[in-house]
């Protein structure tokens, strides 16, 4: 199997699945964006990279969301022509933005508790 193919397939596993997300009627569904896809090298399993803007529980609503709409998302990747089989899906809450925001703001707070601790210059 080529690469190229394999890039290319799960491209389009992560737009069609952003594109069919909004399109749930599940009010558990928060504020969800699709990060990325990972396939197998055989392409019968696509772990797809999600984030929920939210609290846990907003995240863990989404996720259960998600659960519930693995059958319909496999069924719209029948229509892919790339594929003679949908792959089994697997959604994955990557957390990685908000763990870098929070990293960010400690820095921050360290920066300015440095900078009201130095002496001040005299012009």
């Amino acid at each position: 199997m080529s690469r190229r193919r394999q890039e290319r397939v799960t491209e389009l596993i992560q737009q069609e699945i952003s594109k069919r997300i909004p399109l749930l009627k599940d009010p558990g569904l928060g504020f969800i964006t699709i990060l990325a896809v990972r396939m197998s090298p055989d392409f019968n399993q696509a772990k797809v990279f999600y984030s929920v803007l939210g609290e846990a529980d907003e995240r863990r609503r989404t996720q259960e969301a998600l659960e519930r709409a693995k059958p319909f998302l496999r069924n719209e990747l029948r229509s892919l022509e790339n594929l003679k089989f949908p792959p089994e899906l697997t959604f994955v809450l990557d957390n990685s933005a908000e763990e870098a925001q929070k990293v960010f703001e400690v820095l921050s707070e360290l920066e300015k508790e440095r900078q009201s601790q130095s002496p001040k210059s005299a012009p």
